[in-house]
């Protein structure tokens, strides 16, 4: 990267991350590497961690700010505080269980600064195997719990077919996404009513669509993901989580018969789910066991 001592800055790159000292070192690492030449400015917010992250960046990346929390604070509220700070054209929501994959921020930015109509742009997320990870690249709809293939998830593929093109898409993970500094001016910041995590980066999208940007995800622009390592960490309930962003997400954007349409929907799959594991009880107790569990706490969300 270039020294941002002065003049415009192009990209404010926002990490947060808690007691995931060797991971943020391999993301900074290659953030650093992806982004040199570029002007930009890393922030790592360090979420109350006791491992000695802060120091870590402290010493090994002098180049990066570290705004330390008191206490954990959830997704959103940790990445708003560097994005109302940011000085850049643009700003990029990135894990800290990610590795950028050679050029794949500069492939990012150089789409925003060449399409004025695109409000953010996603990387490919990877697994650590190299094959690409199953995400949902449109909103959530009512029928999606029954018909899960209605979300367009990330095809290896249909992107082989397709080449490395830009592909439009109605929402991308805020594991990774960049997103345009006038756009957020315009639709607002994260919304912490869905922290500590789950679902906020959907909101955002659909609120840069419904202002009149579009969203884009670059197949051939590739960021390796170690999907989950963090939310396992951090969340035991994760399953109760996720679905309480799509009712959460569902109360903001739709209407209320949509809502119930979708709870309906969701109750019914997961029952069926519950009826399935019921009848493999005799033969995996345990396994059976810990999804029923989840499946619960899926269902318990469902009527918040």
């Amino acid at each position: 990267m270039n020294d941002t001592t002065s003049g415009d800055i192009l990209l404010t790159v926002s990490i947060a991350t808690w007691n995931n000292c060797g991971q943020v070192r391999e993301c900074l690492r290659s953030v650093a590497e992806g982004l040199r030449g570029v002007r930009a400015e890393i922030v790592v917010v360090d979420n109350a961690s006791n491992d000695g992250t802060a120091a870590m960046i402290r010493e090994q990346f002098p180049q990066a700010a570290v705004l330390r929390n008191e206490r954990p604070l959830g997704f959103s509220a940790n990445h708003n505080q560097v994005l109302r700070g940011a000085r850049s054209r643009h700003v990029l929501l990135l894990n800290d269980d990610t590795v950028v994959v050679g050029d794949a921020l500069k492939q990012a930015l150089d789409f925003l600064e060449s399409h004025p109509v695109a409000g953010a742009v996603g990387c490919t997320l990877l697994k650590p195997d190299g094959a690409p990870e199953a995400i949902a690249q449109c909103v959530p709809r009512p029928l999606d719990p029954l018909f899960p293939h209605l979300r367009r998830k990330v095809s290896a593929k249909e992107d082989a077919a397709r080449g490395d093109g830009a592909v439009e898409v109605e929402r991308w993970s805020g594991a990774c996404l960049m997103i345009r500094r006038e756009v957020l001016d315009r639709v607002g910041l994260l919304d912490e009513r869905f922290d500590p995590a789950y679902g906020e980066d959907t909101d955002l999208c659909h609120r840069i669509r419904q202002a009149g940007w579009r969203i884009y995800r670059l197949p051939g622009a590739r960021v390796i993901h170690h999907r989950g390592q963090t939310a396992r960490r951090e969340f035991s309930d994760q399953a109760f989580r996720l679905q309480r962003a799509r009712i959460l997400w569902y109360r903001k954007h739709r209407s209320r018969a949509t809502l119930a349409l979708y709870r309906a929907v969701a109750s019914v799959a997961i029952v069926w789910e519950m009826v399935g594991c019921a009848v493999q009880w005799p033969f995996r107790r345990t396994r059976v066991r810990t999804r029923m569990k989840r499946l619960w706490e899926r269902l318990r969300a469902v009527f918040l």
